[in-house]
């Protein structure tokens, strides 16, 4: 079926208008209109269609792969925006065919194979002008600008109108496209209600399983997003802390389009002292202040979250931990939930001294930047007076927001000269430039606002909601925190709260306490609550085995060879020295970690006792025992 004469081409600037991309979208309408007025077509073959049609596939993917790297998940929203030049080429080549179709065949390589098999044969073919309109249509919707809903139902009618039944007044017609786009409005208000939370769901469900921790690296900011920015109201970490403060896991000093990066430092591993679960990042850690933090792991990998100046993190129990000069703290093979105690002070070991990098300004950024510090005579200023200006400047003329909007400048420079409107990543990045256009080096930080207190819980919680970015300025010696993000940020936070909170924190937390009893070694009457969730389980287990005659009477006793080698000793001697050993973690790195190097010949006759079908003759096996007989003696 070809659409109407210039409706093709109207959806196409219809989509270039509602995504900024007019100056792409009007030479692609001229050249799919001017087909109708042309004569001449190209002769292809269904080979040919195939090949086109792969190469769009490619393109796709290449596209996909690369936006997602540039951008993470909101990559995803911008391939949407781009399949109409994605998939331009394809149409165009139909359009100027002799054929003015594609064989199903070429769009589906499963019929290919199935038709190369004998399986199927057909010969159906498609025009893809329609699909074509309906993709672009999908794309425009990305932008959500003015009268997207109307332009939706202009073209929409007017393709349909070259279709309608003859034997119908006109006018009943269009007063049932009247009623049906009526109907369509009302109905797509509740559908995007419905779409932003089963978006958040989708996306935390994404990051949860691809993005498992913050990229110590990267970070792909929301500035430059359009429309009201979706929240979660997850809970990630849990805090006891005397005051609210920020958690930070990482910062940058590189600022690029809307992304800010750390230049690829090497992550360092360091070792415990002690008994192996306290990690000093300084020899003389400051131990003034404390906060307990419980912080969720996937699959054993994350980014701490630590306060600023953090000197020591003690009660964890990790083989591996990482640090690098950005004040990042990985772990590896760790559990699934850790609870952890970090001491912090004024002074900052784990932030690398300042570099040229801290002072770099942005190309296209940087003009502007330098006449805003000039207007604010920021040049000429103290760093305490240059604070006090940037602090007075940002409360006076700008105001916290999550609905966003767009403009044809840059994103940060919209922010500052004309909207004067933004969320925390627009305040904590335009405060980071400003700083070092006057001279002071400065990065852009990023974790969590630790505010909400749960009387629940009886602690600080914090939400995937609470996600805050700030600045840290290099001033008097140190770094230290600037945030200039309006306090009324916290108010709003609280109104994005759903009905069903209160449940689900409740849920939550009972997830919390299972995960506490489950990885760690607190074995206190704290938990013993668990028990009772465990007692309708066993009455059920005894109705289903007993009263059932399920029950086994006699059951084989299972040897395990090796259970009763004298290696064991020396873990339980081991244990009363405080080297402990946490859930899932194997013999072999567990030794590795505490660094107990004086039983690896014991160690190797106890696996080979285990593990070997021969086992041990009478001979290694007094070995054995006199080894460790020897080993505890000195011990």
């Amino acid at each position: 079926m070809i659409p109407p004469t210039l409706l093709l081409g109207c959806a196409v600037i219809f989509w270039g208008w509602q995504i900024n991309l007019l100056i792409i979208a009007i030479p692609m309408a001229i050249i799919l209109e001017t087909a109708r007025w042309v004569n001449w077509r190209w002769d292809l073959s269904d080979q040919d269609f195939n090949r086109i049609t792969d190469w769009s596939a490619v393109i796709l993917v290449i596209v996909a792969i690369y936006l997602f790297d540039q951008e993470s998940l909101r990559g995803l929203m911008t391939l949407l925006s781009w399949l109409p030049m994605i998939f331009f080429l394809l149409l165009t080549i139909q359009i100027y065919s002799i054929q003015n179709s594609v064989k199903l065949t070429s769009l589906f390589y499963s019929l290919r194979r199935q038709q190369a098999k004998g399986s199927i044969v057909t010969n159906a073919r498609i025009n893809l002008s329609y699909p074509y309109i309906m993709i672009c249509l999908l794309a425009a919707s990305v932008g959500r600008e003015a009268w997207y809903f109307i332009g939706v139902i202009i073209l929409t009618g007017w393709g349909l109108w070259s279709i309608r039944p003859q034997r119908y007044f006109s006018l009943y017609w269009l007063l049932l496209l009247i009623i049906v786009s009526i109907l369509a409005y009302n109905t797509q208000l509740g559908l995007r209600y419905l779409q932003t939370e089963v978006e958040i769901l989708i996306l935390d469900w994404i990051e949860d399983f691809f993005l498992n921790s913050r990229d110590p690296y990267r970070q792909n900011t929301a500035i430059g997003d359009i429309g009201r920015l979706k929240l979660s109201d997850k809970i990630l970490l849990r805090v006891s802390t005397k005051t609210p403060l920020n958690l930070r896991d990482a910062s940058y000093n590189l600022y690029f389009g809307t992304t800010w990066h750390a230049k690829r430092p090497e992550f360092q591993n360091i070792s415990p002292v002690g008994d192996g679960t306290v990690w000093q990042f300084t020899t003389n850690p400051e131990l003034d202040n404390e906060v307990a933090i419980s912080s969720y792991l996937n699959k054993g990998k994350g980014i701490l979250p630590i306060p600023h100046g953090s000197s020591q993190i003690s009660n964890l129990i990790v083989p591996i931990l990482k640090v690098n000069p950005f004040g990042a703290i990985k772990i590896e093979k760790g559990p699934e939930l850790v609870v952890y105690k970090a001491s912090f002070g004024k002074n900052t070991p784990l932030d690398a001294l300042p570099t040229d990098s801290d002072l770099q300004l942005p190309d296209k950024e940087k003009q502007y930047l330098l006449t805003l510090a000039n207007q604010l005579n920021l040049l000429n200023q103290t760093p305490a007076q240059i604070l006090t200006s940037l602090s007075q400047f940002f409360a006076q003329n700008f105001s916290y927001t999550l609905n966003l909007t767009t403009s044809k400048i840059a994103p940060l420079q919209y922010f500052l000269q004309q909207s004067k409107a933004g969320h925390c990543e627009y305040f904590a990045t335009a405060t980071t430039l400003l700083l070092r256009v006057a001279g002071i080096p400065s990065r852009y930080a990023t974790g969590y606002a630790v505010t909400e207190y749960s009387n629940l819980e009886a602690t600080y919680i914090v939400r995937k909601r609470h996600a805050h970015a700030w600045t840290i300025a290099y001033l008097n010696g140190r770094w230290q925190e600037v945030d200039n993000t309006p306090a009324v940020w916290l108010d709003i936070d609280k109104e994005m709260a759903v009905w069903w909170q209160p449940i689900y924190d409740i849920w939550s937390w009972l997830g919390y306490k299972f995960s506490y009893w489950r990885w760690t070694d607190d074995n206190n009457d704290s938990n013993n609550w668990l028990l009772w969730l465990i007692l309708p389980l066993v009455l059920i287990l005894i109705w289903r085995f007993y009263f059932r005659e399920r029950v086994i009477k006699k059951q084989k006793t299972i040897t395990i060879v090796g259970n009763d080698s004298d290696f064991y000793q020396i873990i339980q001697q081991l244990n009363k020295e405080k080297y402990v050993k946490q859930a899932g973690e194997n013999l072999t790195d567990w030794l590795t970690r505490i660094q107990i190097t004086d039983i690896k010949s014991v160690f190797k006759l106890h696996q080979k006792y285990r593990f070997d079908p021969n086992g041990l003759n009478p001979e290694e096996r007094l070995q054995l025992k006199k080894k460790v007989a020897i080993w505890l003696k000195h011990h």
